[in-house]
């Protein structure tokens, strides 16, 4: 049942806004199945009312689509998306986990999941901090659009006196590797990890972090780092990114 559902979502997610129309082989292709298995499922998609067959013989979604997607209730925010996600790997790392954005020149948390340790990083809702060092900021400057981060980029420059392609190559390190570390960048004896959530648009906006003292957050940096793009990559989903499962 479960790899059922999976060929139907596959063909779903094969549909592109480059490839808003494909033929049986194409989607055959796309999920990596045969072309028989494929003309079954897809016939019976089409049966439902999911797909719809063009007179060229190719296949697009339909407008069964149009009408779920005004179902998703319009408060439905990223807090709400992402905060059974947080719990979760608040639980798996016991550590704090948090959601973060960028207004202005500062990097704002959303919402956090406190870690079970008496010896946890604080972070609060609504917290402001200056871009700069953290591993939060450094995600969130790394997908920024060109001209939107050159003046953030310029001012980081000037008052961490490092120079700005130095900083460029640092955010572009970040965004080829899919995450960010820090450790004790922003304070003292505190680290992080974080990695982008990136929207329908494919645009990131938003990060989540896991926080915790270095002491405990250095031994298992590569184990978080994992867990936390994993987390990342679930929320984009449910968001609406095009995030591989």
């Amino acid at each position: 049942m479960m790899r059922a559902v999976q060929r139907i979502l596959a063909i779903f997610e094969s549909f592109t806004p480059e490839a808003d129309s494909l033929t049986l082989q194409e989607i055959a292709d796309r999920i990596e199945l045969p072309k028989s298995t494929a003309f079954r499922i897809v016939q019976s998609l089409e049966q439902a009312g999911y797909l719809v067959r063009l007179e060229n013989q190719q296949y697009c979604l339909s407008f069964r689509f149009t009408r779920l997607a005004g179902l998703v209730k319009s408060t439905l925010g990223i807090r709400e998306i992402a905060r059974p996600v947080m719990a979760e790997l608040s639980h798996t790392t016991k550590e704090t986990v948090s959601l973060h954005t960028i207004s202005g020149r500062n990097r704002v948390c959303i919402d956090v999941i406190n870690g079970i340790s008496p010896l946890r990083s604080v972070v609060q809702p609504g917290e402001q901090i200056p871009l700069g060092a953290g591993s939060a900021a450094k995600v969130l400057l790394a997908h920024m659009a060109p001209g939107e981060l050159s003046p953030l980029l310029t001012a980081l420059a000037r008052s961490t006196k490092r120079p700005k392609a130095e900083l460029a190559t640092e955010l572009n390190r970040v965004r080829d590797a899919g995450f960010a570390v820090s450790h004790g960048e922003r304070l003292l004896g505190v680290s992080a990890v974080s990695a982008p959530i990136k929207d329908v648009s494919e645009q990131v906006h938003y990060c989540l972090s896991v926080n915790g003292p270095s002491v405990r957050m250095q031994s298992h940096e590569k184990d978080y780092a994992k867990l936390v793009v994993k987390a990342a990559a679930s929320i984009s989903r449910l968001y609406g990114a095009q995030t591989p499962v």
